[in-house]
């Protein structure tokens, strides 16, 4: 008897403590990932992973605006470089960057 007393009075007290873990508010990641869960319910397999995995590919515009603006000059440098390298592979891509980034 003792020890069920015991265990529902350490419930009681853990009752507040997961209440405030529940109450915690979801970053902005957790709610984007809550928001392509629900865009996909229903569908089954390839299907569903395929527009979830969409989903969380896809930026808002504003988002990709503000990501460009937060970029030191050192990173848009590495992004314009990179960007004219795309589509070389190997030595050729790793060349065609480096002497962009040389250059400028």
């Amino acid at each position: 008897m003792k020890k069920i007393v015991l265990l529902l009075s350490l419930s009681l007290f853990a009752m507040p403590v997961l209440a405030a873990d529940a109450a915690k508010e979801m970053t902005p990641q957790q709610e984007k990932m809550k928001a392509c869960n629900a865009k996909a319910k229903g569908l089954k397999g390839d299907e569903y992973k395929k527009t979830r995995d969409e989903c969380l590919k896809a930026q808002p515009a504003a988002a990709a605006a503000t990501q460009d603006k937060k970029l030191t000059p050192q990173q848009q440098k590495m992004k314009d470089c990179s960007a004219k390298a795309k589509g070389l592979k190997g030595d050729e891509y790793k060349k065609t960057r480096n002497e962009c980034l040389k250059a400028k």
